[in-house]
């Protein structure tokens, strides 16, 4: 009988030989974290070495300062862990992750702030988490609720960047007008969420902008603004970018008054383009005056709802 009473207790696993087996697993759980804290620590002086070779370039090259901020480069490193990631934690908790990583190793190379629009017309919330969860739990972050004090602010400090909703034809969404000048300093340079999740309803997008160049990662969209004085017909554009050999998608319009009313166009185009590409001096021809590259952004990392 008593032996009866006692055979359970072992089946159940709550006796001394499943305590051993525990302590072993959280040992090495315990070596894994040393060795991530290792190497970040490891990773973090790989970077200070960087920003000193950067330093000095820049002096050299009579610039006297160098933007930190590097959106390419970042796209670049995601898309490689997206590549090799297996196993059951989400891509996107591993993407959260290394946006901690990399927004520390960025302000450890020089002043790094954001700057977040969350107007009425916009779930200002929504555009501060998003900001927060890609630029990091401790960098500086302010929220704005005019465009323009935004577009001013990062137009005035090389360690700015603005967040602001994609450009649409609705109330504020015409923003993107600022940029499309001679001589503006801002360019589009993100977007994020970076992650893209097939599926996930509610997810607000944003653009980002910064005084740095759009860097080319080999899977990119460019964004043009097409200036016309006076009105000029959606038909009439596809026509010119037709005839230029440009795929576009139109993304919104706006008229802006310079002395006259402009009209401008604004286009998502497959691709990195540069200021320079002939194709774009093709297409100014009457009613068209101007055609202005106002940067782009990495094409994010996709995967399904059901997967991640």
């Amino acid at each position: 009988m008593t032996s009866e009473t006692q055979s359970p207790v072992k089946q159940a696993g709550t006796g001394d030989d499943s305590a051993p087996a525990l302590a072993d697993v959280r040992r090495e759980i315990d070596a894994i974290d040393d060795a991530i804290h290792d190497l970040l620590m490891k990773r973090t002086e790989l970077v200070v070495d960087v920003a000193n070779a950067k330093a000095r370039d820049a002096s050299a090259a009579g610039e006297g300062s160098f933007i930190a901020f590097r959106p390419g480069r970042e796209a670049e490193v995601l898309r490689r862990l997206a590549g090799r990631h297996e196993g059951r934690l989400p891509l996107r908790v591993v993407f959260r992750l290394w946006r901690e990583i990399i927004s520390a190793m960025t302000r450890i190379q020089g002043p790094f702030r954001v700057e977040v629009y969350g107007g009425a017309d916009t779930d200002a919330l929504a555009y501060w988490d998003l900001a927060r969860n890609y630029y990091g739990s401790i960098t500086e972050m302010t929220l704005h609720d005019s465009m323009r004090d935004l577009t001013r602010r990062v137009s005035q400090d090389r360690s700015a960047i603005g967040i602001l909703p994609r450009p649409g034809n609705y109330p504020g969404g015409d923003w993107w007008t600022a940029l499309a000048g001679r001589g503006v300093p801002l360019r589009v340079v993100t977007q994020l969420p970076f992650a893209h999740i097939d599926g996930l309803e509610g997810e607000v997008g944003a653009l980002v902008v910064a005084q740095a160049e759009f860097e080319p990662t080999g899977d990119d969209t460019s964004l043009i603004a097409i200036s016309a004085r006076g009105s000029v017909s959606e038909t009439k554009l596809a026509q010119l970018l037709n005839a230029a050999g440009i795929e576009a998608e139109r993304l919104s319009v706006a008229v802006t008054q310079d002395g006259e009313p402009r009209h401008l166009s604004l286009y998502a185009v497959p691709g990195y383009l540069e200021a320079g590409d002939a194709r774009l001096a093709a297409l100014i021809a009457e009613p068209v005056d101007d055609v202005y590259v106002l940067g782009g952004f990495a094409n994010p990392v996709r995967r399904d709802a059901d997967t991640d």
